[in-house]
């Protein structure tokens, strides 16, 4: 794992426009920052509006079926939003299996302690700790009726891996199986750019952790301050694609930082670009049409979706076409 860690950042950092993996960042340090900003910037709607909608629809977004469910989360985090699910499956179900999947292993073993002490035997935790691709895998191996969770993961992909990943997870549904995941539908500028390049400098912050990372454990020296953080935000309302918020840093002068465990050096010249996420932006922003699109092209139908008041949060439920093909046959 730790050298196709390597490998992505030698061709994230020498690729043209230079980009460094947005995952990255999610150490045990970038994924305390990113609760910092989530639950502390008053400017950063997403969470707030999220929570809401958990609040007032969580016992209609919870398919009702006649088995047991299994509970599945990609890029669980510290399962703060999960404990909704939670604890509504356990009014249904007298135990609860769990398997929560994160590329930070230090704060997934935080978080799975802290549920073991909230919910002892009432709920069994299996925890995955993988990124992306390997967390998929383990996913796969889940047998039973499972309820597949996935928040705040979908918009920081590309398009195409938005739709791959989305039709990897239909593979692992059968008829019961439900898939819920959450998006982004604030179209607003001027709110994005306020969140997302916030007066606190909570998001500079957490974007910015790669590159702190990296010098940590790559023994680089690159200095901050010979940059400066920006932020767009590009609309776009083709049904077939999406809208989507860039962040980068841009050189002030030619730089060189050598490297030393990716064994190149960073060369920028003066106003160049380093792209602090892979491929054309992250936080993508959607119509409903455009996650009906996405959703179809994925092989899976949206059952049912939920928003709060203030149309900002999203949750879908999807079924795979599968199983609408078998419920016709009947």
């Amino acid at each position: 794992m730790a050298t196709d860690i390597k490998q992505k950042l030698v061709k994230g950092l020498t690729s043209n426009p230079r980009h460094i993996p947005m995952w990255y960042n999610y150490d045990y340090v970038g994924s305390q920052l990113e609760f910092k900003l989530l639950m502390g910037n008053p400017d950063f709607y997403s969470t707030r509006s999220q929570i809401s909608v958990l609040q007032q629809n969580v016992q209609e977004i919870i398919p009702q079926v006649p088995d047991n469910l299994i509970l599945a989360e990609l890029g669980s985090g510290n399962c703060f939003k999960t404990r909704y699910v939670i604890n509504e499956l356990l009014k249904r179900q007298q135990t609860l299996l769990f398997y929560p999947e994160d590329i930070s292993e230090e704060f997934l073993s935080r978080a799975v302690t802290e549920l073991s002490t909230e919910y002892g035997e009432s709920l069994i935790t299996r925890p995955i700790f993988a990124y992306h691709e390997q967390g998929l895998e383990e996913l796969k191996k889940i047998e039973g009726t499972k309820l597949i969770l996935w928040f705040n993961g979908l918009f920081n992909l590309s398009y195409d891996d938005q739709v791959k990943t989305l039709r990897e997870l239909s593979t692992m549904m059968t008829d019961k199986c439900r898939l819920v995941f959450n998006a982004d539908i604030t179209l607003d500028k001027d709110v994005i750019l306020k969140a997302y390049n916030d007066q606190s400098g909570l998001n500079r912050t957490l974007m910015q952790n790669g590159l702190l990372r990296l010098n940590k454990e790559q023994g680089s020296h690159i200095d901050l301050t010979n940059f400066t953080f920006e932020v767009d935000f590009i609309s776009d309302t083709n049904p077939h694609y999406m809208s989507f918020v860039r962040t980068y840093i841009t050189a002030k002068e030619d730089i060189r930082y050598p490297i030393p465990g990716l064994g190149i050096d960073l060369v920028m010249e003066k106003g160049e670009r380093l792209y602090l996420h892979e491929g054309e932006g992250y936080s993508c922003k959607y119509t409903l049409e455009q996650l009906q699109n996405i959703v179809k092209k994925a092989g899976l139908r949206l059952e049912d979706t939920w928003t709060d008041s203030q149309q900002h949060a999203i949750f879908c439920r999807c079924t795979s076409v599968s199983t609408e093909s078998s419920l016709s046959i009947l």
